[in-house]
């Protein structure tokens, strides 16, 4: 179904300007129930119906400053997340792996004729050649 493009339009400036449009239907409330009913129970009613209002603004006020706060906090919570994912996509895809592999310390092999040439136990300990001084 179609919403034809003036109450489509009066629905957004509702939503836009929803505390206000609750104040005055308040106010409207109030009034018709302070000329309409007797005196006696219309003025009360008109007392507990902008109570509700004036209370409800009330929380209204506060809340949204609550509500501002902890959506500024996902918000941050949020762009971080999408840094870090990033910054993650970014090692996996190889680019920093290749360049840390490059770089780590290479393992000596020694030669066939030297692991050949050494008779030795496996159960004793073998000594390490010792360094020149001169290094």
């Amino acid at each position: 179904m179609r919403i034809p493009k003036p109450v489509n339009a009066a629905l957004d400036w509702a939503e836009q300007h929803f505390g206000a449009l609750a104040a005055v239907v308040a106010l409207v409330v109030a009034a018709g129930a302070a000329l309409a009913l007797p005196r006696s129970v219309g003025l009360p009613v008109a007392g507990l119906v902008l109570g509700l209002a004036l209370g409800g603004f009330a929380v209204f006020v506060r809340m949204s400053r609550r509500l501002a706060r902890a959506r500024k906090e996902n918000d941050d919570l949020l762009r971080e997340n999408g840094a870090l994912r990033h910054r993650n996509t970014i090692l996996s895809s190889g680019v920093i792996t290749r360049e840390a592999q490059a770089t780590q310390a290479l393992l000596m092999i020694p030669d066939e004729d030297e692991v050949l040439a050494v008779d030795h136990d496996p159960q004793r300990t073998d000594k390490l050649p010792e360094l020149p001084d001169d290094l």
